[in-house]
């Protein structure tokens, strides 16, 4: 649903363009199992097959026929949309109808469940990325230029992104409680509350740690 593409060109994270695939990969999977776990199977099923047309951004330039695909914000919220007819220069609108539809399952994709996908591969890559798995064991990583953050500058970083990653959790699912279990003919059973709950601690391990991260850091989701 979301690649190292999605996290450079869609800007909702920080990450730099120049990291490479292999660092960002381990973290994406352990988000798309949590998504399996929480949306029913129906649901994630439609998604994942729709995610793959690789819907692009609505253009001026563009021409649209009927069951063409674009996305495009409306108040602040971007959605996708499926064009009625033929049309061109023609902006997708609710109040547009004559040209085009809103996808409700297309919306929850690319304004809720892509943003949150990338927010949780993010967040465990900020925390794993600064360490080397090796033959002589977990090794930190730096260089002449730079050196990792630790302490309390780690853990307010840590907690910040946490914190953006579990609105985005909550936001998916409170659009999905608006929905009465469908959204463009996906029938869904609804989610069970225990699946909405999340846990997370960041601790030092040790004796008088405190708030010191510089230490070992014990994190979950």
């Amino acid at each position: 649903m979301i690649d190292k593409n999605y996290l450079v060109e869609s800007k909702v994270i920080p990450i730099n363009v120049n990291v490479s695939d292999d660092k960002v990969l381990p973290y994406m999977y352990p988000a798309f199992e949590q998504l399996r776990a929480t949306l029913p199977v129906a649901l994630y099923t439609a998604l994942d097959a729709l995610s793959e047309e690789y819907v692009k951004q609505w253009s001026v330039t563009n021409s649209y026929v009927a069951t063409n695909k674009a996305n495009y914000t409306e108040v602040g919220v971007l959605k996708m949309w499926q064009s009625v007819g033929t049309n061109s220069d023609s902006k997708p609108t609710t109040a547009n109808t004559a040209d085009w539809l809103e996808l409700e399952l297309g919306t929850f994709l690319v304004n809720y469940v892509q943003p949150f996908l990338a927010h949780a591969t993010f967040y465990g890559y900020s925390i794993n990325s600064g360490v080397n798995v090796s033959h002589q064991g977990l090794q930190q990583i730096s260089n002449e230029t730079a050196q990792p953050v630790t302490g309390n500058n780690l853990q307010a970083f840590l907690n910040y992104w946490k914190n953006q990653k579990d609105l985005k959790r909550r936001s998916m699912l409170n659009y999905l409680d608006d929905k009465s279990n469908l959204l463009d003919g996906v029938t869904y059973t609804a989610i069970e509350a225990s699946k909405k709950k999340t846990s997370f601690q960041i601790r030092g391990i040790g004796r008088n740690v405190g708030n010191d991260t510089s230490r070992i850091i014990d994190y979950g989701s």
